[in-house]
């Protein structure tokens, strides 16, 4: 197999990435993760405090991590009703195909609401390098239906930020339609 290494231009990692909602069986290496992780610590922090803190599950791991959250999520449908779930159930079953699911957590030290910006500024890096490297990611804030769960679960005293599914893309992804500059950036002088 010959592999040919193209240096990508950072705009086009920035405007190609998309959010991969399906993906192949196939195994992501765990250098390839760590990698992929590495980009998301070199981002810029809040007082440079590397709020981010990362829990990668792959096999068993996540199977037994989604399955927590599978039961938590039809106890709460059995008690809200399905509506009030949202994208919720169909999240899960893309964390169930992905081969890897990272539990991002905000150390949340000072308590400051510009930690949790460091920690999205990490999980986009981390998007970004995985896309770079031909990998697709998504972007999970679901996992908030099961927020105390998942910290119960891990034994962890940190805010539950998010989750990022990684693998390699079973489909391109769809291009977003996107607001133009004008109607989000204001010019004053």
């Amino acid at each position: 197999m010959l592999t040919i290494l193209v240096k990508m231009e950072l705009i086009d990692a920035i405007k190609g990435r998309r959010s991969i909602r399906q993906y192949k069986t196939d195994p992501v290496p765990k250098t390839i993760i760590e990698d992929i992780l590495e980009a998301g610590n070199w981002a810029p922090s809040a007082k440079n405090g590397h709020q981010w803190r990362f829990t990668v599950l792959t096999g068993k791991a996540k199977d037994d991590y989604n399955l927590m959250f599978r039961d938590h999520l039809n106890n709460f449908i059995q008690k809200h009703g399905r509506k009030e779930t949202g994208s919720a159930p169909w999240t899960l079953e893309i964390m169930e195909e992905a081969p890897v699911v990272v539990i991002v957590w905000n150390t949340n030290e000072n308590g400051w609401i510009t930690e949790e910006h460091s920690v999205a500024a990490a999980v986009q890096n981390i998007c970004l390098r995985a896309y770079d490297l031909g990998l697709g990611s998504l972007w999970i804030g679901d996992v908030f239906y099961a927020y105390e769960e998942t910290r119960k679960y891990f034994d962890k005293d940190w805010k539950l930020s998010g989750a990022i599914t990684l693998g390699y893309p079973g489909t391109e992804g769809k291009i977003p339609k996107k607001k133009t500059l004008s109607e989000v950036a204001e010019f004053l002088e």
